[in-house]
């Protein structure tokens, strides 16, 4: 019994702890990230998702979340936070992707969805040839929730 315990002991002594402190402990560890974020702007970040090859898939604009929340892991808006000025989301999704980009402006669609908790998914889609831009609406005139950009790569698809 002795022996068994010992050797027990042994075996949990010499596990090696994996201390995850920097993004490069991380990526060694596990790969690659599947998503990132990133603060643009004071109180705005953009979360960037990545497909199989490493290129962006979407991008999604919206507040950065102020406390810890571990009821609120899905939501693209955080409770209580203010709406983003459309001027400034139209700056920073320009900013982070350039219209040329985009290709040519194929049409508009008016999404009226009811996403619970927050009813954050109504509001307008544009669809352009490479991307789609969605922007939800706020309620409040010249202000939204956030924004996503979405690629129209066939890994994206995948997604």
């Amino acid at each position: 019994m002795w022996l068994r315990m010992g050797v027990i002991l042994l075996a949990v002594g010499f596990q090696v702890p994996f201390a995850a402190k920097s993004p490069e402990s991380l990526r060694q560890r596990y790969g690659q990230p599947i998503s990132e974020t990133f603060l643009v702007r004071p109180g705005i970040v953009v979360s960037a998702t990545y497909g199989t090859s490493g290129n962006i898939c979407e991008l999604v604009i919206s507040p950065r979340r102020m406390e810890p929340d571990p009821n609120n892991k899905m939501m693209k808006r955080w409770p209580g936070s203010d709406p983003i000025n459309d001027d400034v989301l139209r700056e920073i999704a320009e900013e982070l992707v350039p219209k040329s980009e985009w290709g040519k402006y194929i049409m508009p669609t008016f999404i009226d969805g009811i996403c619970m908790p927050q009813n954050d998914c109504a509001g307008v889609e544009e669809d352009y040839q490479n991307v789609a831009i969605f922007r939800s609406n706020a309620g409040v005139n010249g202000a939204s929730r956030y924004e996503t950009i979405r690629w129209k790569r066939t890994e994206c698809s995948q997604n």
